[in-house]
């Protein structure tokens, strides 16, 4: 008997050592897989590595115990039982709390936490989890910043700390956008590729040091994919989506197909090519017929990448286009029974090119970072009339054709010095740089012919580091060919508290340089009469800021408490005369003042992660040029948002939820009553709240799914009594914030080979 049980036992263990157990390591926040991750044997001390699905197959003595370590996650000691299935096995991240890289307003990449400034974070996989079609459906959700939209041009306008978006410099790669009001004026976030962004940097408050005019709110930095470690690698995206309650195949509806693909030639040239069509149906609303409350909109992002890298140097070049078409359909008229029935339709068609050619290139314990972009954008109105039964259409007379166009030649060049000078316990690293930009506008809407603006400047600045203190102080110099620009300063300071506490204080002088628009533009219709001025100062701001961010480890937080207050001077706005026969123009006003708060908290535990804020932001101005008249106080407007993502680790589903509450928004206007006297009086526009949910899977095989509702509650529009046609009109109604309830549908495929 034991010679028997002896020999059993002997040929169980024989047959164990050849034994092979797969096993599949995911991340339990978001099921992806994890790759690169290194499993030891302990009796053996054999090791394996986790490929790119995250799948392993481990031979050898079972059952065993192992030890899985990466650099990204905790490590886990697991005990191995033979198993005729595919075991997976779930890592938590490490706790890396702060520990984003971030590059805006940097002299070199580094990470948010020893950042002077505080530098917000939109990563892709947020960006993925709300299966965002635009970049207005992610910042919607983010704190201190607002939309509104204009229905009539499909434009998305915004504003940060509640300063207009004019003041806002949008960046692609740190290279400033140029859209419909040129150069970082009013940019429509909507015409910028959403599937295109790695991630989002926003910088509140004044950056004008760092990135000239336009600066005078805050910074939007949107940083574009750029290939990573894989030799090949292809993604597919196709997304179906209701406008409300209206879809149909091909017509009514959201439609999205993108396609990225990418190729490591070798281990120093790369190349991108990505294409995406966003087809937007329109929302007819309370309309009827052809008529649209929000009109149809096409939009062509096509992309292409060249780059090369190596030790010593790292340069690309990027090609981004864009073709885009906004459909307004006129009603039929059929009152003619001797002609067919016939509409007067008009499109507004924009095109933009917009060539990047970025080096860094090391320089010992320094680095020369290079940026030349040349941008050409263009938008057309073609009015025409459309024959109803024969579809023909005949161009109406050239008066009703408008164009804008901008073309604008970018070049900047820093210089970075790291240990540039040490005394005692202080260190210095140093940045100098120069700034070229050329904007030439053409169109029929400017007045005196084509213009052509020079902005030439001169920045430098020091960081100045003593243990736990940093300081930045920085100036820039510059030359416009159209009006004259004082030197502009600031001065940052971030102190570490403790370990996981951090003090930023900061100082800025902003400004915002007249955009082509406000100086040159000439509206005359039967419906406009609007002239620029060429009258016009620059805007200029004195800036305060200080936050404070506490990493509570034991309880798996963050906490920050931020605060801001902005002086602007001479801030440009509409003059609106008493005559209605004079033409509406643009003015500086002396006074315009803002001021905030706000407090934001996250929570990361196993599958569960949670990030919410509260803002309460108060504006105070100015309200005549011709008198003094201000407003009472400030007024404030409060927002909350949440967001919420959890794991359901058995179907291995990702909920994320997506909640922000935008309070009253309140402004004094100067109202006349029916004797003419004048008098500020408080309006605004009625509160509101939007929540998303979205239910994603991705598999091993590179296939994902996701489905989800946008505007759970609703929303199509608000009450307002806020005036439409500016000081001395009574105005009102509602304001459209959205097209109401709708419900998507996504498919994603991703193939990579290492």
């Amino acid at each position: 008997m034991l010679l028997r049980f002896t020999t059993m036992f002997l040929m169980i263990s024989s047959l164990s050592l050849h034994a092979q157990q797969k096993l599949r390591l995911v991340n339990i926040t978001n099921g992806t897989p994890v790759e690169g991750a290194v499993i030891t044997h302990i009796e053996s001390a054999a090791v394996t590595i986790s490929d790119h699905n995250g799948f392993v197959s481990l031979e050898g003595i079972l059952p065993t115990q192992i030890i899985i370590r990466h650099v990204g996650f905790e490590s886990a000691t697991f005990w191995l039982t033979q198993s005729d299935e595919i075991i997976e096995i779930k890592l938590s991240p490490a706790e890396q709390w702060l520990d984003e890289v971030v590059v805006t307003g940097q002299f070199s990449v580094q990470s948010a936490k020893q950042s002077v400034y505080k530098v917000k974070t939109i990563g892709e996989q947020r960006i993925q989890a709300q299966a965002a079609n635009t970049l207005q459906d992610v910042l919607s959700n983010e704190l201190n910043i607002r939309f509104s939209r204009d229905n009539a041009t499909g434009v998305a306008g915004m504003n940060l700390q509640g300063i207009s978006g004019q003041n806002v410099k949008v960046l692609i790669d740190g290279v400033p956008m140029v859209g419909r009001s040129g150069v970082a004026n009013e940019i429509d976030l909507n015409q910028i590729n959403v599937n295109s962004i790695e991630r989002i940097e926003i910088v509140e408050g004044p950056m004008a040091v760092n990135y000239g005019a336009d600066a005078l709110a805050g910074v939007i930095n949107i940083i574009t994919k750029k290939g990573g470690s894989e030799q090949l690698s292809l993604n597919v995206n196709i997304q179906e989506e209701t406008v409300g309650d209206e879809y149909s195949l091909f017509e009514d509806g959201n439609h999205n197909v993108g396609v990225n693909l990418g190729y490591q030639i070798n281990k120093h040239w790369y190349v991108q090519a990505e294409t995406r069509l966003n087809r937007f149906g329109g929302w007819t609303g309370d309309g009827e017929g052809r008529d649209k409350s929000w009109y149809p909109k096409t939009q062509h992002f096509n992309t292409g990448l060249l780059r090369y890298s190596n030790d010593q140097l790292d340069i690309y070049y990027r090609l981004d286009h864009l073709d885009e078409t906004i459909e307004n359909l006129g009603s039929v008229n059929d009152n003619n029974p001797l002609r067919d029935p016939f509409a007067v339709d008009e499109e507004y068609l924009a095109t933009r090119w917009m060539h990047q050619l970025q080096a860094d290139i090391a320089l010992g314990k320094g680095q020369w970072s290079n940026a030349l972009s040349y941008t050409d954008y263009s938008r057309n109105t073609h009015q025409f009339t459309r024959n109803m039964v024969t579809e023909d259409i005949k161009t109406n007379v050239p008066d009703e054709q408008d164009t804008i166009g901008y073309t604008s030649l970018f070049l900047r060049s820093t210089l970075v010095h790291a240990d540039l000078l040490s005394m005692g316990n202080w260190t210095a690293n140093s940045q100098l740089g120069i700034e070229v930009i050329r904007e030439v506008a053409v169109g029929t809407t400017l007045s005196d012919g084509d213009k052509t603006i020079w902005n030439n400047a001169f920045f430098a600045a020091l960081e100045l580091q003593n243990g736990k203190l940093s300081v930045r102080p920085g100036v820039r110099f510059t030359q416009n060919s159209v009006f004259s620009a004082e030197p502009t300063a600031s001065v940052n300071m971030k102190y570490d508290v403790s370990p996981g506490t951090q003090l930023r204080l900061g100082y800025g002088r902003g400004f915002r340089a007249p955009s082509v628009r406000e100086l040159y533009h000439e509206f005359i219709d039967a419906n406009h009469n609007i002239l620029g001025s060429q009258d016009l100062l620059p805007e200029y701001s004195h800036n305060l800021n200080a936050d404070v961010t506490v990493q509570l480890v034991k309880l798996n937080s963050t906490f920050s408490l931020a605060g801001f207050f902005n002086h602007i001077d001479n801030r440009i706005t509409f003059f609106i005369p008493e005559q209605a026969n004079q033409p509406t123009t643009y003015t500086n006003l002396n006074l315009f003042k803002t001021t905030g708060t706000s407090a934001t908290w996250s929570y990361e535990s196993g599958g569960f992660t949670a990030n919410t804020g509260f803002s309460y932001i108060g504006i105070y101005q100015q309200l005549s040029t011709e008198q003094t008249i201000d407003v009472p106080t400030y007024v404030f407007t409060p927002e909350v948002n949440a967001n919420l993502q959890y794991l359901w680790s058995l179907p291995g589903i990702n909920i994320s939820i997506f909640y922000k509450h935008t309070g009253r928004a309140q402004n004094y206007q100067l109202i006349s009553d029916d004797e003419g006297n004048s008098a500020p009086e408080l309006r605004g526009i009625d509160p509101f709240n939007f929540l998303d949910l979205t239910l994603s899977k991705e598999w091993a095989n590179g296939i994902g799914l996701g489905i989800g509702a946008r505007n759970l509650l609703d929303v199509t529009s608000v009450n307002n009594n806020i005036s439409g046609g500016g000081a001395h009109s009574g105005g009102g109604g509602n304001t459209p914030i959205a097209y109401g309830r709708s419900y998507f549908a996504r498919v994603t495929y991703q193939f990579v080979k290492r």
